[in-house]
């Protein structure tokens, strides 16, 4: 395995990383930024970004940070459920039982929020599922709960087809309330070569495992996504155990990039 070629103690690019090990940059700093001002003074929060460019990171670092007495977070990541059953899933979040009816559903949790300690933030993840009609029960649920004390907030977390969704005329209203915006971007190409020597460093590894122009390679091939960067510098990894060198150079890309391309 090539954690014994490599002698490495853990997986350097794995994407369940422990909070303490996750990875820090300007794109994360600005986010958590937003995040913070979005519980002290926003009401809907909209995070986007590619497939795997590192929301749920974000999200990782910063849901521990937030003090019980101040926030109480509430994680939704089925969305594509119908709007009915996205409901009762907030409801059974909440560590209710759900009633009969959309109305009775939307007294629960506003009712919820009443009783909460701080602000109640529900957080929607891929939130690019949502269908129409859940959107805009999110819509009349923030609505309803503009008189609520402490507030009901609601960030919505999903891939770049929301913004799309949000621009629609029959969202208007919803987009209108967002008060805090973030675009999780993708790496660039000198963030995608201290990323790989950073998760190298994490699990003991040398960061000089990798050659510069293959770093560089790497970052042009996954356009500096984190999700496809860990998966390629893996198969890199592997090729390089099975041809039994410590060393990835160009070469050695080559033939890893070729098993990693879908015919």
């Amino acid at each position: 395995m090539y954690l014994d070629h490599f002698q490495l103690k853990s997986q350097p690019f794995s994407e369940h990383t422990p909070i303490t090990a996750l990875w820090q940059d300007q794109r994360m700093d600005e986010g958590l930024a937003r995040l913070d001002y979005l519980i002290q003074g926003g009401q809907l929060g909209l995070v986007t970004g590619l497939s795997g460019v590192g929301k749920s990171a974000l999200l990782k670092r910063f849901l521990p940070g937030l003090l019980p007495q101040r926030c109480q977070a509430v994680y939704c990541h089925l969305t594509h459920l119908p709007s009915v059953g996205l409901l009762k899933m907030v409801v059974a979040q909440l560590g209710e039982t759900p009633r009969r009816g959309k109305e009775r559903l939307y007294e629960q949790i506003l009712e919820r929020a009443t009783r909460a300690e701080g602000t109640l933030l529900l957080i929607f993840d891929e939130a690019h599922l949502l269908d129409g009609d859940a959107l805009t029960d999110l819509r009349l649920l923030i609505s309803s709960a503009l008189d609520v004390r402490p507030p009901l907030k609601m960030l919505l977390v999903g891939q770049e087809p929301l913004r799309a969704v949000l621009r629609r005329a029959r969202h208007a209203d919803l987009l209108n309330r967002v008060s805090v915006r973030h675009q999780l971007r993708p790496l660039s190409r000198e963030q995608t070569s201290r990323y790989i020597d950073f998760q190298l460093s994490q699990a003991g590894g040398d960061p000089q495992v990798f050659d510069d122009s293959v770093k560089t390679a790497i970052h042009d091939f996954t356009g500096g996504v984190p999700r496809q960067i860990n998966n390629l510098a893996t198969a890199c990894l592997v090729q390089a155990t099975a041809d039994k060198v410590l060393r990835i150079d160009d070469n050695l890309f080559q033939q890893a990039v070729g098993e990693f391309q879908l015919p």
